[in-house]
């Protein structure tokens, strides 16, 4: 269980306001602002970025579902925000490094505001850290929506691809890729967006492509018309 005293050995100072305990202090060329709301059973935080919003965090911790599990990630819906997001994951502490220095934090959940299409909430440890690393930078809430695309590909012209699990990429990515694939006949993408969907991409001429929906229902378009799919198909 954490206490106050553990917050104010971390922060130094804190002030409390709405059940919840807030601090922040400086880390290299930015500051850090951490909310908090402690109890017996868990412990709920938010961190961000050189953003305070106080009223903003502490609606995301008091929206966070009681009896949080320890070994995978909860989502759960945010009421309407000036940021934008739509919902909020928490992850268990094994998730992440917040706080470390305290010995007792199994009970420390993070919760991070997310657009939904970011994350699909079925994330293991390692997939979370991946995609936080590269992807979707969770402390930054003036960010663009990165949506959660996992891509199995194989393109013979430019010798790219990648084995049967495919790779988590952002959207960019995928859009390069989908121009690598112009007219390259027996390339192929494969792609999966948050909710599981597989959708694939096939080029078989220059300036023309083919989206198959369900495996079966293929449809020609061109490169607009596909990107606007694929855009649709990932975020929505």
């Amino acid at each position: 269980m954490i206490t106050k005293d553990d917050l104010l050995q971390e922060f130094g100072e804190i002030h409390e306001a709405e059940g919840c305990c807030f601090a922040e202090y400086a880390v290299a060329t930015y500051r850090l602002h951490c909310s908090l709301r402690l109890s017996d059973d868990q412990t709920v935080a938010v961190v961000s970025k050189d953003i305070r919003d106080p009223d903003f965090a502490a609606r995301i911790l008091l929206q966070a579902p009681a009896g949080l599990p320890r070994d995978r990630p909860t989502i759960f819906d945010l009421p309407e925000n000036a940021h934008g997001f739509t919902h909020a994951m928490a992850v268990p502490s094994t998730y992440h490094g917040f706080l470390n220095q305290i010995e007792d934090r199994a009970n420390l959940f993070l919760c991070i505001p997310i657009f939904r299409c970011e994350f699909s909430g079925n994330e293991s440890v390692e997939e979370f850290k991946r995609s936080t690393h590269h992807i979707v930078a969770i402390d930054n809430w003036h960010r663009t929506r990165q949506p959660k695309i996992s891509v199995y590909f194989d393109n013979p012209l430019t010798g790219g691809g990648t084995d049967d699990a495919g790779a988590l990429v952002p959207l960019r990515v995928l859009l390069d890729e989908i121009d690598n694939l112009n007219g390259v006949g027996h390339g192929f993408i494969e792609i999966t967006n948050y909710r599981g969907e597989v959708i694939e991409v096939l080029s078989p001429a220059e300036g023309h492509y083919v989206l198959i929906r369900n495996r079966q229902d293929e449809e020609a378009m061109d490169r607009a018309r596909l990107v606007a799919a694929v855009e649709t198909f990932t975020t929505g």
